[in-house]
């Protein structure tokens, strides 16, 4: 067997064990979570204990990684259409935009060149973006600026999402994209290795530079064809 084909079985092993794994929580979970429900309607009290909330922060918590989970097991797989990457864009930037100017975020649009019809998953490239725009309103918690350019040099689309927040240390950048890796507080590990995943079920890449105390910018590259 080659080492690509290796590679290949071991990262499905690896979407099937993740897959089982999610499955096996999730019922228990969700048992839980109706057993506490059940629990403070017959005690509102609890609804401001100290450990109560504790426990419901930490559900919550696992629930929100249960989901990533199984966005990171569908993420390797595209099914594409040709679509205007520009005005996907200007849909999804429309909807965030106004929760995030109430967070003091300004979400910013542009296009620098004509941008044309690639072949594109419109639901995973939804997600892949969405999850770069949350990325980077988390990196700015006191307010900022998001701004999302896209160019085409003929050959390829470039998505860049550039943020104003606390920048990314050199040390953490070599293993940003990878699975369980973070270092955010409750952060899951799941969010820029879905992006990695998305972008290369497109046939593209995903990249980031970062200063630290100047921002972000993290670079999506797709294929025209």
């Amino acid at each position: 067997m080659s080492r690509q084909s290796e590679s290949h079985s071991d990262t499905n092993e690896c979407y099937l064990m993740l897959s089982k794994v999610s499955h096996e929580i999730r019922n228990p979970v969700a048992l839980i979570n109706s057993f506490l429900q059940l629990l403070v309607n017959n005690h509102p009290e609890l609804r401001e204990d100290s450990y109560y909330l504790k426990i419901e922060e930490n559900m919550d918590y696992l629930k929100a990684l249960l989901d990533e989970l199984s966005t990171y097991n569908h993420s390797h797989t595209a099914d594409t259409e040709e679509l205007n990457p520009y005005l996907l864009l200007q849909n999804i930037t429309a909807s965030a935009g106004a929760l995030l100017e109430q967070r003091g975020i300004d979400l910013q649009l542009s296009k620098e060149s004509a941008i044309p019809r690639i072949p594109l998953d419109r639901t995973k490239f939804h997600q892949l973006i969405s999850n770069l725009i949350r990325n980077a309103s988390e990196a700015m918690p006191d307010g900022g600026t998001i701004r999302i350019a896209v160019s085409c040099d003929g050959e390829t689309v470039s998505i860049t999402v550039q943020d104003t927040g606390c920048g990314i240390p050199k040390e953490y950048l070599p293993t940003l994209f990878d699975l369980f890796v973070t270092h955010k507080k409750n952060g899951t590990g799941l969010g820029l290795a879905i992006c990695r995943e998305i972008a290369e079920a497109h046939r593209g890449a995903i990249s980031v530079t970062s200063e630290p105390g100047q921002g972000s910018v993290f670079t999506v590259t797709l294929p025209v064809a």
